[in-house]
């Protein structure tokens, strides 16, 4: 058959680019985003914008040290969920810190950008390095320029591992749920440097994890599509449960990305309609219409392996919802891993998390989880992931093949990050456990094996494992709901 040159022009132009000839188009992040690469950051920023970062505000003994509320400060009532400014001026945490933005340069690897957003973010961790140069952040890039990105991100996060000794455990497990295929945040490092003229000239602030956002660049590479409703949930810790029909109930407790629309709402109402009133029948037909069950089940199963607890396993938070358009189901995006491998200690030790629980991995009651495990359709599909997870995902030379160039990787940073601190003559940053935010839980290598000794004899029948209660003496961030 003959091919006529037009004919030939336009098939050429439908195959993938690597058959066309063509290079495939770089996605945003493909350059930036990498487990092992460590990048350069220098961020520069005036006295007068670098003061605009002190956060105000705060619950009781949550709130900024030495200022007002807070340690040393007068205390609100109460605590207010987590949300951001209506004027987009800023963002208050669990504890009612509110963190302001402020304008910073950046420098990253010989590149300039100006006039880039910068605050404070974080509830346990911001508490645990209140008094330290080094806390997390989070960038925002077109804040105040419009349309200015970094290798075509808008945002990303500098998380800095006060909980974490070995700096891995974050980007570890979010690597392991990648590779599951659950749709999760890329991560990279960054050793950050700090300018502002009077104070610090070119810092070493130390090493971070920089952590991709759940925005709508991260929607539409792994949805197609950003025009659904993203939700970032907090103090679920019954799971979603019904609020009654004003959405102004579950705004404040699932804190909206912008404006959904009158059918998103409806959506989440019916979906926490279902889950708390549907008759065990009615909940086996009807629950996979709003919700896609095994990609949930997928991210239970994962969670659960990890044993991370501050999580949805926990206190309801760290995990975004989104209502993906194309098939009106919600699905379940996790977030914030720095406390996995069985480092929670409000809901056990880590002797004890190591040996969680895979038929009942969470704390206390959760109305979803509960449901979905308490029909056998939907809890043999459950048992059928976690078997596979564990086979194909959780095994040592995989886990470790992800580990060990994380730590080569890291050495040389880390090093230099603690003779930066001890030429500040800074205390050690965290509280509690340890002297870290809650101390290490074990070493990750330990970690491994201990958790594929606990899965194999929970797979065997010859464990029911650790089932956590509710909470401890810690309670949950923010109080009971």
């Amino acid at each position: 058959m003959r091919i006529q040159f037009p004919a030939l022009v336009f098939l050429l132009a439908c195959l993938p680019g690597s058959l066309s000839g063509q290079e495939p188009k770089p996605k945003p992040g493909d350059e930036f985003f990498g487990t092992t690469k460590v990048h350069t950051l220098h961020l520069s920023i005036s006295p007068d914008e670098f003061d605009k970062l002190t956060p105000k505000g705060g619950a009781g003994p949550f709130g900024p040290p030495g200022g007002p509320p807070g340690f040393g400060g007068p205390s609100p009532s109460n605590s207010a969920p987590p949300q951001n400014a209506p004027d987009g001026s800023g963002h208050r945490n669990t504890f009612g810190v509110e963190f302001s933005w402020a304008q910073a340069d950046l420098e990253f690897n010989g590149k300039a950008l100006s006039k880039i957003g910068i605050r404070y973010k974080g509830n346990f961790t911001y508490m645990a390095t209140a008094t330290a140069l080094k806390k997390s952040f989070k960038l925002d890039f077109d804040r105040f320029v419009d349309d200015q990105t970094l290798d075509g991100l808008s945002m990303v996060n500098l998380h800095c591992g006060v909980s974490d000794p070995t700096m891995t455990r974050e980007s570890m497990s979010f690597q392991f749920f990648r590779d599951a295929g659950i749709p999760a945040p890329r991560t990279c490092f960054a050793e950050v440097t700090l300018t502002v003229p009077g104070r610090y000239e070119r810092e070493l602030v130390g090493v971070y994890t920089v952590t991709e956002q759940v925005n709508r660049t991260f929607l539409e590479r792994h949805f197609g599509s950003g025009e659904g409703m993203l939700l970032k949930p907090e103090n679920l810790m019954k799971g979603p449960e019904y609020l009654g029909t004003k959405w102004k109930d579950y705004a404040s407790i699932y804190d909206p990305e912008g404006k959904p629309s009158d059918e998103q709402k409806q959506r989440l109402i019916k979906l926490a309609h279902t889950i708390t009133h549907a008759s065990d029948e009615q909940f086996a037909s009807e629950i996979e219409t709003c919700l896609d069950v095994d990609a949930f089940l997928k991210f239970i199963a994962a969670n659960a392996i990890l044993s991370n607890l501050d999580s949805y396993l926990g206190f309801g938070h760290n995990y975004y919802l989104y209502l993906v358009p194309s098939t009106n189901r919600f699905v379940f995006i996790p977030w914030d891993l720095d406390l996995s491998l069985a480092t929670w200690p409000a809901v056990g030790t880590p002797e004890q998390l190591v040996e969680l629980s895979l038929r009942h991995p969470h704390a206390g009651e959760n109305k979803l989880l509960d449901r979905i495990l308490a029909n056998e359709g939907f809890r043999n599909r459950y048992n059928a992931l976690v078997r596979e997870l564990f086979e194909q995902q959780f095994r040592k030379d995989k886990l470790l093949a992800i580990l060990e160039p994380i730590e080569a990787a890291l050495n040389l940073p880390a090093e230099q990050e603690k003779a930066a601190v001890a030429k500040r003559n800074e205390k050690q940053a965290g509280f509690g456990f340890g002297g870290m935010q809650f101390g290490q839980s074990m070493p990750p290598r330990l970690f491994i094996d201990k958790r594929t000794e606990s899965i194999k004899a929970q797979l065997d029948g010859t464990s029911d494992g650790y089932i956590p209660k509710a909470f401890g003496a810690f309670g949950p961030p923010g109080g009971p709901r």
